[in-house]
């Protein structure tokens, strides 16, 4: 009896450590962002927490408009409400290698690169999320 108590004790051990292990990244998220329509890109977003705690996520966003949000090293993020900022600029031309480029011109409004200013807010639920980031250029 002690025996099969151990190998349970065991079992229900190791479910719950595995269990926990991916507790703090249980959503992915991924979508598209546009302007009036139409795919921006490349880009930066950011997820930020909407009650200020925890730690934002972040993703680049390609120049097709796609992108994954992505959490210090691993993919995803805690569930809840998240704020979020877009920052789509232009590329200076003729950077030399090795130089830190000035930053490019803004091609979206000013508002949207401030999570607290943009207006956009969306919930993530625990495992996958597709979440189409629609701005407005007024």
């Amino acid at each position: 009896m002690n025996r099969r108590f151990a190998i349970l004790s065991g079992a229900a051990l190791i479910a719950l450590l595995v269990g926990c292990r991916g507790s703090s990244m249980e959503s992915e998220v991924s979508g598209t962002v546009t302007l009036d329509g139409n795919k921006m890109g490349p880009g930066t977003i950011v997820f930020a927490p909407a009650d200020a705690h925890g730690k934002p996520a972040s993703g680049s966003i390609e120049s097709d408009g796609t992108y994954k949000l992505r959490m210090s090293r691993d993919p995803g993020l805690g569930a809840g409400a998240y704020r979020v900022a877009v920052s789509i600029r232009k590329m200076p031309e003729n950077v030399k290698r090795g130089d830190r480029p000035p930053m490019g011109k803004l091609l979206i409004p000013e508002k949207y690169e401030d999570e607290t200013k943009s207006g956009l807010q969306y919930e993530v639920s625990a495992g996958r999320n597709t979440i189409n980031i629609e701005l407005g250029s007024r």
